[in-house]
């Protein structure tokens, strides 16, 4: 922001901003014109529950506090009603939230995202979307990596039991 002499409210609101945007791994830029206050209540749960926050900010915030972290959207995406949804964590899942989101309500469109510094279309959004999520991504590695231990451990189980079949102790009726 520049130093001429700003009105308090407007630097606190800048600052707030500012804060909400910086520092965030990922953050998409949501089109909300004809929505209820119901549905973004919904679709807040929705992000709260990935890890993810919305807010509501006027596009000339946005591109000043972009702008002051060298970040230029394309013409036209600072235009009309515009939510910002920012977090950290896995952006695939919070893709996918926002684009189902949209899906079902289509008053809404999705303009851009941002990753880290990074300016992605609304197609990249909805690519990011498709992803499977960080923890789906965790358990499939895992299952990979424990694969070949549990095949060991079962080679070994039915040595052991073969072995343990052929030595077994007589039964009581041939005593």
């Amino acid at each position: 922001m520049s130093n001429q002499k700003k009105r308090p409210e407007v630097v606190a609101i800048y600052k707030e901003v500012s804060e909400f945007l910086t520092g965030k791994e990922f953050s998409f830029l949501l089109n909300f014109g004809g929505l209820t206050v119901a549905k973004m209540s919904e679709l807040r749960r929705a992000l709260a529950e990935k890890g993810a926050a919305l807010m509501v900010i006027k596009n000339t915030f946005i591109a000043k506090v972009a702008a002051d972290q060298g970040i230029t959207f394309p013409e036209g995406v600072l235009t009309g009603p515009t939510a910002v949804i920012t977090g950290n964590g896995d952006i695939a899942d919070a893709a996918k939230t926002v684009v189902d989101f949209v899906k079902k309500n289509e008053q809404c469109t999705v303009k851009a995202g941002l990753m880290e510094k990074n300016v992605i279309s609304d197609a990249e959004v909805k690519t990011l979307s498709e992803l499977i999520s960080l923890a789906a991504q965790q358990a499939r590695l895992l299952g990979t990596l424990q694969a070949p231990a549990s095949k060991m451990a079962r080679v070994l189980q039915a040595k052991i039991d073969q072995e343990g079949e052929g030595s077994a102790p007589a039964s009581a009726d041939a005593q």
